[in-house]
């Protein structure tokens, strides 16, 4: 799988998703495990990535020039505390909250492969510009009529990672930078460390909640997922 995450390694710039509202469909979800969170504090994170066909990319792969969607990523607390990111983006990606039994349970890889809008903003830190995903919304009407725009495909194969049943062929598939992440995590096991339930809560298969799943028969079918 090529890897189209642009890094500035050399103090070189790089070509940045375009702010405003942007057709995507997620390509990659991450368990990346305990990792300092908000004031240092450890917090059990995911990395969520999307693939941006509308905006393209060539890059250079072992000699070969190769031209692709725009990929964005954002980190998020595992968690769907009312005042967590993750929340209020799925709430809105989906267009409906989510119930009392999904609150208890929410699987994070049912979203790999499911399109929606991002909110792209940018941003200066340090003397440079970097791109945000700052909001989620679900397909617009016209988006939910066109059969390509409905049920997207990937130009790259999708990919999760699960820090409870590890794949070392999916890992080895990960981007460099976050493989060093995952292996640079604070824990191994995030009941070993004294954290509140409502930011870390979730085992380690991307279970965002408590530790009770849900099947997919809660799930409305009028929802994407």
């Amino acid at each position: 799988m090529p890897s189209l995450i642009a890094k500035d390694n050399s103090g070189q710039d790089f070509k940045r998703l375009p702010p405003g509202a942007h057709f995507a469909i997620c390509n990659m979800i991450v368990d990346c495990g305990i990792q300092p969170g908000y004031k240092g504090k450890p917090q059990h994170k995911i990395y969520v990535r999307w693939e941006v066909p509308d905006e393209r990319l060539e890059y250079t792969k072992d000699g070969q020039q190769i031209e692709g969607p725009m990929t964005i990523g954002r980190f998020y607390t595992l968690s769907l505390a009312e005042v967590s990111n993750l929340r209020t983006d799925l709430e809105n990606w989906r267009g409906q909250t989510f119930t009392d039994a999904e609150l208890k349970g929410f699987d994070v890889f049912k979203i790999l492969g499911r399109a929606c809008q991002l909110q792209v903003t940018h941003a200066e830190s340090g003397g440079k510009t970097y791109a945000n995903v700052t909001g989620i919304m679900g397909l617009n009407k016209a988006q939910r009529e066109a059969t390509a725009r409905a049920k997207p495909k990937t130009e790259n194969p999708l990919l999760s990672y699960s820090l409870k049943d590890p794949d070392p062929a999916m890992y080895d598939r990960l981007p460099e930078w976050l493989r060093t992440r995952i292996d640079e995590r604070l824990a191994d096991d995030q009941e070993s460390l004294e954290v509140e339930p409502a930011t870390t809560t979730g085992n380690r298969s991307a279970i965002a909640g408590n530790k009770t799943t849900t099947t997919e028969a809660d799930f409305d079918d009028d929802v994407p997922f």
